[in-house]
């Protein structure tokens, strides 16, 4: 299934979505995050999808930041999840002590919703936040 050293986890799944980037630039993503992602993946037991990962500073969302966000550090990655998958999937990121931010999105449409995690390490971390 794999193009990258995770198992579950391709570069292109995790490559920029803004239109114009290749499958490659998901090869700027943190190797140190993925390898706490493909863990949590192994502790969750089940399959989820990355639903953005690298982001370039030409995607929509990083465009309209004064500075670049942890996706574009290639240090994010926001996890499509929902109902009790994403408490569990919650629960054992909060055990791992590597993520230094948790963004929870849960409202609206099941699949749309997502956790986000990072492992940014600045500001005064850890953070966890609601959208």
């Amino acid at each position: 299934m794999s193009d990258s050293p995770w198992p579950n986890f391709s570069y292109g799944e995790l490559a920029c979505k803004c239109g114009s980037c290749s499958p490659e630039s998901g090869k700027q993503i943190s190797p140190e995050l993925m390898e706490q992602v493909q863990e949590l993946r192994n502790r969750c037991g089940f399959p989820f999808a990355i639903s953005s990962a690298y982001r370039c500073k030409n995607h929509p969302t990083e465009a309209r930041k004064k500075n670049p966000g942890t996706h574009s550090q290639g240090v994010a990655v926001d996890i499509l999840v929902s109902g009790q998958q994403a408490h569990h999937l919650l629960r054992e990121a909060t055990r791992m002590s590597c993520f230094t931010g948790i963004g929870v999105s849960q409202k609206g449409d099941h699949g749309r919703r997502f956790i986000h995690l990072d492992i940014s390490r600045v500001g005064n971390r850890p953070w966890v936040w609601s959208y």
